[in-house]
């Protein structure tokens, strides 16, 4: 992703406590021992830096590093407090394997850490509970287009929760068919909240990326 920059194209919203970003595929939010100089942090401190923001860099959402879609930063630390006591509605998009014959469900089901790794996670009757609503948009051949909104944030919820029902991400090969780490077609296409200052409610949304239409449509 080193062609990446915070353009306007990438800004999806900004003021003086929020900034809001629509993150490719492929890109990891934090850095870590063995990534750093091409993280989201890094390309919003860089951004900061262009435009003489004196402002810190406190994540109020995260991604996974290849789900595409809206995070939010806050610029103060007492606005990302501010916003971990307030409910943020946020909601997918995902195209499945499979076609998803009901129109639309709940998944209830308590999610674990996967004995034996340190990433996968899985459902189990020891886990927190987890809970994930969805709504099928569209269907093609062997695929499904869903809608999906979180009311818990637990870690690969979206993942595991389709995997468990049997419609796993499609290109996702740690809850679907085996293989190397790829873009799995999942992208968080809108958030809505009370903003900690104003409190006037905001919807802020992405459409689908190209990527995933192609598969779908």
């Amino acid at each position: 992703m080193d062609s990446f920059t915070l353009s306007p194209a990438a800004i999806a919203y900004e003021d003086d406590y929020l900034l809001i970003i629509d993150k490719p595929p492929g890109m990891l939010i934090h850095p870590t021992v063995n990534e750093s100089g091409c993280t989201l942090y890094d390309h919003v401190a860089a951004y900061y830096r262009q435009k003489q923001l004196n402002c810190g860099i406190h994540p109020v959402s995260r991604l996974d590093r290849n789900t595409s879609g809206l995070v939010i930063f806050a610029k103060e630390p007492i606005v990302q407090f501010w916003l971990s006591q307030r409910e943020i509605v946020k909601e997918y998009l995902a195209v499945v394997t499979g076609c998803l014959e009901q129109d639309s469900g709940i998944i209830e089901a308590p999610i674990a850490r996967k004995e034996g790794s340190i990433i996968e996670r899985c459902v189990s009757e020891n886990g927190k509970y987890a809970k994930t609503a969805y709504q099928v948009l569209h269907r093609h051949q062997d695929k499904t287009l869903l809608r999906l909104r979180l009311f818990t944030g637990r870690t690969h919820q979206i993942r595991v929760h389709l995997a468990h029902i049997g419609y796993p991400l499609y290109n996702d090969s740690l809850y679907g068919t085996p293989g190397p780490q790829s873009r799995h077609a999942l992208h968080a296409w809108r958030l809505s909240f009370i903003h900690p200052v104003s409190d006037q409610r905001l919807e802020i949304t992405r459409e689908l990326p190209k990527d995933l239409r192609k598969i779908i449509y």
